[in-house]
């Protein structure tokens, strides 16, 4: 991006409040293109629903680029008696309230993907939250943890090694990170579920329209290079495919509204 702008680019990590931290530093910078948010579904979408007195909302921003998508793949302990997701329920409702599962996050989008899966299944399946993923995979490994909701690109090696056992990714089809993964929506009654961590550009809102077209195309220039294709896809995550901002934008406020109507359903909200 800086070669192609010919502008320096500095990559400024800002960790802390589920990502609310980095995007309200965004939000508040000048409108002018010079500071842009790479913002995922946690951050943008999700953390001002369940946050109280959250300082923004995900419309607050003019967002100019989907960058890709990666799955969330649920993965069992090794010996947890079961092959598939209805093998799980059927389990989970004959032994109600004493699985568990852990997801990196209260509140996160792992969290309200379970907790829909709970809703749709009648499954009961109790939360443990974790601070990350690294401790829930090592407790699922070792036979501590029934199972966790976790990104597969970081899960694929354990699972390729047998070292947990993967049962589907939370989604209408099958990810590129592993096709021999079933999606959710194989199972009878998960038709609809449908859950991916998506990753975006997004400027302050208000920010020109000239300088989000240039930083639009800029972007989807990148973004089609084959080689930076690949190099995503090596890491678990499927590039979107190029889309106008007005399309981007119209995708950000479907997910909003989908999101808050489950939020409301499971009554998600951080303490």
């Amino acid at each position: 991006m800086a070669k192609k702008l010919g502008q320096p680019v500095v990559v400024d990590n800002v960790p802390g409040a589920n990502g609310m931290l980095g995007a309200s530093k965004v939000l508040s910078s000048s409108a002018d293109g010079y500071t842009l948010l790479l913002g995922i579904t946690s951050n943008v979408t999700l953390a001002p629903l369940v946050t109280p007195n959250a300082k923004y909302k995900s419309s607050d921003f003019d967002a100019l680029n989907m960058v890709g998508t990666s799955g969330l793949v649920l993965v069992t302990r090794p010996d947890l008696p079961v092959k598939s997701l209805s093998d799980l329920i059927k389990l989970a409702k004959g032994k109600p309230g004493t699985l568990s599962y852990g997801v990196p996050g209260a509140g996160s989008l792992y969290h309200l993907a379970m907790e829909i899966f709970n809703l749709k299944t009648g499954a009961n399946i109790t939360l443990i939250p974790y601070k990350g993923a690294g401790q829930a995979s090592v407790d699922v490994i070792g036979g501590q943890l029934d199972m966790a909701l976790l990104g597969l690109p970081a899960m694929l090696g354990f699972i390729e090694s047998n070292k947990m056992k993967a049962l589907a990714v939370m989604s209408k089809s099958r990810d590129i990170g592993n096709k021999n993964i079933p999606a959710a929506s194989e199972t009878p009654g998960l038709m609809d579920l449908d859950y991916s961590i998506w990753t975006g550009v997004f400027a302050p809102k208000g920010t020109p329209v000239h300088i989000k077209t240039k930083l639009h195309s800029t972007i989807n220039q990148i973004l089609a290079n084959p080689s930076i294709a690949a190099q995503y896809e090596k890491m678990g995550v499927e590039v979107a495919k190029p889309q106008s901002m007005e399309a981007f934008s119209k995708f950000i406020e479907n997910d909003t509204a989908k999101l808050q109507r489950e939020v409301k359903a499971t009554n998600l909200k951080l303490e």
